[in-house]
């Protein structure tokens, strides 16, 4: 055979394999989007509110996340066992998948009341004032409603995406923000002459439309692909679509999620050691990085849709890794233009977030380090997708674990001996090298990625 007509051939498949990525993906988008909203939506509005409100408010959301955010990660196991099993040609088990997903759903919600309980009763424990208690209790009071029934529907949502239905999940959480916006501005301030205070009004907002998107995630069961996945007769198999399965791919990812929470958190602790200007830059280059991976989550998730559906196939060896480099592609893409955004507009993005002299100088540097950062943060982010995408889910907790934990804090502790804030950005720095160099060693093992192959 010509070898040109080879390669030409191959490089038709690379590019199928990038616009398949892209399509799954660039819906998912609109999720992170969808999800930070609410934080920087409340964050606002709070802020227009009273300095106690924002204060109260904030503390409260971020200690609400921390409570919940693991049982969401552990249920988005399911994402990738369905597109396992799509792949594998057993849809019909899928069904069975939804409702052990509901069973858990059900657990975890009444684990979660508990939780939210017991913040409650712990709010007076916080540095805030009584005016300060009173908000949080008020918000958390009315917030935590909603937390079961998006955890039910966020397994209908997770099976569509394992199904490749990435559009409408797009769409839903697209539609979510403005609605967010206009609820924020009808409760939290009155304008349609409801009798809520501002802070209640900023909690029912976020409860409507978590509740709105609940409700349509669970329509997207409507969806043709759900038609084959024969929920009422579908049986539970042991290590294949039951709630030990779920939780055997999603605890790690949970655990993974609540380490880089508290890491981060404990960073922030001992920053405020250096002093009060350094915590203002740590806390905004900590948000404009978070908000640096909003294009890389739909690669990132489009990419463990494809490794479990090629996986669950019994795909070649040599299409799981075309899809891993088509993958690389995609995500240097996006990197590239957030790093150049980065590196141009550092002094621009800066300014959105503070005009004092001395925070503004230490934030424009540390947004430099983080444009700097995306060369190691992205590809480690794409490789940790491949494995999970293979259901390899313990050694990313492990290696996440062991780079905040153990390397990173380390490292940023001592060099902030001398460096100041800066010393703990070089910590993640150094964590993230960490977490590609050991990703990089499993991935190789797993896909013999990084060798030649023979011609």
């Amino acid at each position: 055979m010509n070898i040109g007509m080879v390669q030409q051939s191959d490089r038709a498949a690379l590019q199928k394999e990038v616009g398949e990525l892209f399509r799954l993906g660039w819906p998912l988008i609109f999720t992170f989007i969808c999800d930070v909203s609410f934080v920087t939506v409340t964050t606002i509005a709070t802020s227009w509110i009273s300095p106690t409100a924002v204060a109260a408010v904030g503390l409260t959301l971020n200690l609400l996340l921390l409570t919940i955010v693991f049982f969401f990660l552990c249920l988005s196991a399911i994402i990738v066992i369905t597109a396992d099993l799509k792949g594998a040609g057993r849809q019909a088990e899928i069904g069975a998948l939804l409702k052990s997903g509901f069973r858990l759903a059900a657990l975890f919600s009444a684990i979660a009341a508990f939780c939210l309980y017991l913040l409650w009763l712990f709010l007076p424990a916080l540095p805030l004032s009584a005016e300060g208690v009173m908000l949080a209790q008020e918000f958390i009071r009315i917030g935590a409603w909603v937390v079961p029934l998006d955890l039910f529907a966020c397994v209908v949502m997770f099976a569509s995406n394992g199904l490749g239905r990435t559009f409408w999940v797009g769409v839903i959480n697209f539609v979510s923000v403005p609605a967010l916006i206009v609820l924020t501005w009808v409760f939290a301030f009155s304008n349609l002459g409801i009798p809520v205070t501002a802070v209640e009004g900023c909690a029912y907002a976020i409860v409507l439309t978590i509740g709105m998107r609940s409700l349509a995630f669970l329509c997207l069961a409507l969806q043709d692909e759900f038609k084959s996945v024969n929920f009422w007769q579908g049986a539970v198999s042991s290590s294949l679509n039951d709630t030990r399965k779920i939780l055997s791919v999603g605890i790690p990812l949970g655990l993974a999620e609540i380490s880089a929470l508290g890491s981060i958190s404990l960073i922030g602790v001992l920053v405020a050691q250096i002093g009060v200007d350094a915590l203002a830059a740590h806390n905004i280059a900590n948000n404009v990085f978070v908000l640096t991976h909003v294009l890389l989550f739909g690669v990132s998730r489009a990419t463990v849709i494809r490794v479990g559906l090629l996986t669950g196939r019994g795909a070649a060896t040599n299409e799981i890794q075309r899809s891993i480099v088509a993958s690389f592609i995609l995500a240097s893409l996006f990197s590239l233009v957030t790093m150049a955004l980065l590196l141009w507009f550092a002094g621009d993005i800066t300014a959105l977030y503070t005009s004092e002299p001395t925070v503004a100088a230490l934030v424009t540097n540390l947004i430099l380090c983080i444009a700097l950062m995306k060369l190691v943060d992205d590809p480690a982010i794409v490789l940790q997708a491949c494995l999970e995408g293979v259901q390899r889910t313990r050694p990313i907790f492990i290696v996440r674990f062991a780079g905040q934990w153990l390397v990173g804090l380390a490292v940023g502790y001592l060099a902030s001996q001398w460096l100041g804030v800066y010393g703990f950005w070089l910590g993640i720095a150094i964590s993230i090298v960490f977490a590609l160099m050991a990703f990089a060693r499993c991935a190789h093992a797993e896909f013999n990625l990084f060798s030649r192959q023979p011609d």
